[in-house]
């Protein structure tokens, strides 16, 4: 079966399949559903406009209106057009190495052999929903809408990114914000009349001090302000200033407590006639460890003893398309696929010994399910 399942991983590695390939991205999806269809399946590209590839949706039960889970992995990888020219899937060892080899089509690739393992009386007892998106490494922009509308269909959520390098299951994600604020003073020249100029650089520093003063490292509320610019030369009083905020929180209350506390803190006047506005760019919900969450780890971890192995599990910092799904009130795990290191750059490899693993908990999980329904 692994070899099987390398063969037909090497086929979707060797396309060159960035957020930004749209054709390429459009060919993965392309492959996949045909996947699913050879396996009874029925499966359909979704549009999700012309500034990304297709989404891909594939179901055992094409009547159904509401599912018993829905499996997720993300179609795109962070790779420009023409890497695969230059470093195509390769196995050296017991590690496969190739663009998006671990992240994400490893993961694609472990929904469909769980699937396509099931024995049809355990299908036939499931409703089960595959969504595979084309955007997750830009943050999921344009397929966003369409994975809360898949999630708000399903009872349970399983996303297959990979597995933490020591092997764990991800059971929790941090929620993140990124904000910018930009800063409006006016300028002077800085020996002659700087009484006539309003730093908006001060301004914007004044700021990110009061912001930093809310994070609790107890709680594990951080504040990052990854980048900043402002002002021309050194002899001028800066008339402009620019800060991107990085926010993560645990849970949603806390995300409502300190969002509304920058907010506030950029309403008020930090340098006297230096004004600014503030933008959220992007949200992500929190991904909690709820009793509903907890109690389909506990299974996961059954489903992994049944198969003789022990999970193990971490609390993740990063988002990803599982805080979607939560985002819903949907009981969501990740971390399914399986396990490697060295996402998003030329070393990224896929542990091979790890793959059977990955697929035989999701099938007895899938199995476990059905037989408690």
């Amino acid at each position: 079966m692994v070899q099987e399942f390398l063969k037909d991983l090497e086929q979707v590695v060797n396309v060159d399949a960035g957020t930004a390939c749209l054709a390429g991205v459009k060919q993965v999806a392309e492959t996949f559903k045909k996947h699913y269809e050879d396996i009874g399946f029925t499966a359909k590209l979704v549009d999700l406009g012309d500034k990304v590839g297709p989404g891909l949706f594939a179901t055992n039960k094409p009547e159904a209106t509401h599912y018993d889970v829905m499996l997720n992995a993300h179609l795109d990888t962070v790779f420009p057009e023409g890497t695969v020219a230059v470093r195509p899937m390769s196995i050296k060892g017991d590690r496969a190495y190739g663009p998006g080899v671990l992240d994400c089509k490893a993961g694609c690739m472990t929904i469909f052999y769980a699937l396509k393992n099931l024995p049809k009386e355990t299908l036939d007892k499931l409703a089960i929903l595959v969504a595979c998106n084309p955007d997750e490494e830009t943050g999921s922009v344009y397929s966003h809408d369409w994975l809360k509308e898949c999630a708000g269909k399903s009872d349970r959520a399983l996303i297959f990114e990979p597995a933490r390098e020591g092997g764990e299951l991800v059971c929790a994600r941090k929620g993140s914000s990124t904000y910018r604020i930009t800063f409006h003073g006016v300028s002077a020249h800085a020996g002659n009349n700087p009484e006539r100029g309003c730093d908006a650089v001060f301004a914007m520093v004044k700021f990110i001090t009061a912001v930093k003063e809310l994070a609790d490292w107890d709680r594990g509320i951080t504040l990052n302000f990854g980048a900043v610019k402002g002002g021309t030369v050194a002899n001028v009083v800066a008339d402009f200033a620019q800060a991107d905020l990085d926010l993560r929180v645990w849970n949603d209350d806390d995300y409502n407590e300190i969002n509304g506390k920058i907010m506030q803190l950029a309403k008020q006047e930090w340098v006297k006639g230096v004004t600014q506005e503030i933008t959220e760019l992007n949200h992500h919900a929190a991904m909690p460890l709820s009793e509903a969450t907890q109690a389909m780890a506990s299974l996961i971890e059954e489903a992994g003893k049944l198969e003789g192995y022990d999970i193990a599990w971490m609390k993740a910092g990063g988002a990803s398309d599982g805080n979607t799904t939560a985002s819903m009130g949907v009981p969501t795990l990740d971390g399914l696929g399986p396990v490697g290191g060295g996402m998003h750059c030329d070393k990224e490899y896929l542990e091979i010994n790890s793959i059977e693993k990955h697929i035989k908990v999701a099938e007895r999980f899938l199995t476990l399910i059905a037989d408690r329904k």
